[in-house]
């Protein structure tokens, strides 16, 4: 017959071990490719890395008077602001006097926003904001689920409070995609985005805002006028995009 200090310990054996299994089942969740640093095999993109370093070098030399204040970080509809891009004008009238740093890069996922921010040079001094919009590449043409690229977004805000604390961040919901409300890209990131706003809520310095609606009409339809491929916005969308986050972005910066 088992005696009752018996029974207690395996009880607490038992339940201990379930729990131990509950966390470790819990991490696990979190460590998935959107949460993996990961770097990309292509020529252009170790360019385009490298011309953002020796921007950076550039704006850490004692001599140049221009320091970079704000990060935009984001994939191809980021960095579309850039030359020849349909946002260069919108760009040009309100980000470059922002001393911006375009950080997006066509195609990537959140794993590999991770990994450049891993290998940049510390801008110094500090910017004072960065925004940042990623995740669409996650889902949309990738393989993970949702909240798994909602858990990579975090995981990129809190590894940029962690290289700037005193930095504001701004995150932005992933915008829509595709014409009609009902396609399943666009349910996946309207799912994408409701997580957000409490994965995100614990870090410092950080505010979220979702703009999607200002690109769609009363019924919801995203017009090849705002997105001629109903992806990448327009000269017409980026500004839309850029007078719905600038007060913000001037009130976080001290402006």
């Amino acid at each position: 017959m088992k005696t009752l200090s018996t029974c207690f310990v395996a009880t607490f054996t038992a339940s201990f071990t379930l729990g131990f299994q509950a966390v470790a089942a819990e991490e696990q969740a979190m460590v998935h490719p959107s949460t993996t640093p990961e770097v990309r095999l292509a020529s252009w993109w170790f360019n385009r890395h490298a011309e953002k370093i020796a921007e950076i070098e550039k704006s850490n030399n004692p001599k140049d008077e221009r320091k970079i204040e704000l990060l935009m970080v984001g994939d191809s509809i980021t960095n579309n602001f850039d030359k020849k891009g349909p946002g260069e004008p919108v760009w040009k009238k309100h980000f470059a006097p922002l001393n911006a740093l375009n950080l997006g890069f066509g195609g990537d996922r959140t794993n590999h926003v991770l990994w450049r921010l891993d290998h940049l040079p510390k801008i110094k001094p500090a910017p004072l904001a960065a925004s940042l919009m990623i995740g669409t590449n996650n889902i949309c043409w990738g393989s993970d689920k949702p909240k798994q690229a909602a858990e990579g977004v975090q995981e990129i805000t809190q590894k940029l409070n962690a290289m700037y604390p005193e930095m504001k961040i701004l995150v932005l919901g992933v915008f829509p995609r595709r014409e009609q409300p009902n396609h399943p890209h666009r349910k996946q990131i309207i799912e994408l985005n409701s997580y957000l706003p409490d994965l995100l809520k614990d870090i410092p310095n950080v505010s979220f805002m979702d703009i999607g609606a200002e690109f769609l009409d009363e019924k919801g339809v995203l017009s090849r006028e705002m997105m001629p491929d109903t992806t990448h916005p327009s000269e017409k969308a980026h500004e839309i995009w850029a007078q719905s986050i600038i007060p913000k972005l001037k009130e976080m910066m001290g402006k």
